[in-house]
């Protein structure tokens, strides 16, 4: 009997069934497993895109709706080609629908990203996306 029909025979004793991944060395099948981290240069570039939108919104923005928003994350997406900035408000007299506070946020786009490629020094600026979660209470969302 050779060697690979004696140590099927052992293994079937040993498991209930064979899988893709019997008889390989465990510390290998670690490195054939994708990692999805996000790269700490992105998680720089969000924190540093979080101060400069905030900043822009509450200070050079004439409009009322967005002086109101608060930037609660940025979130790297595409590999950090776009990252996406999730607003709130706190509940104040002049509340503004989802629809309004998008469209606003919309229209000062160009303003946000010009202040960052100002603010990044880097080639590529990438593009915004945004999240409304509405009003948010003193706790948390």
């Amino acid at each position: 009997m050779n060697k690979q029909r004696l140590w099927t025979k052992q293994a079937a004793h040993l498991c209930a069934e064979f899988g893709a991944e019997d008889g390989e060395d465990p510390r290998y099948a670690k490195r054939h497993q994708a990692r999805k981290q996000t790269p700490r240069k992105n998680l720089q570039l969000c924190k540093e895109a979080a101060r400069i939108v905030a900043l822009v919104l509450t200070g050079e923005t004439q409009h009322p709706v967005l002086r109101d928003l608060l930037v609660l994350s940025v979130e790297p997406e595409n590999d950090g080609a776009c990252i996406c900035v999730t607003v709130g408000q706190y509940a104040t007299d002049s509340l503004a629908d989802e629809t309004e506070v998008l469209a606003a946020l919309g229209r000062v786009q160009g303003l946000l990203r010009s202040a960052l490629a100002h603010a990044l020094h880097r080639k590529h600026t990438p593009t915004l996306s945004f999240r409304y979660v509405g009003v948010i209470s003193e706790g948390g969302v």
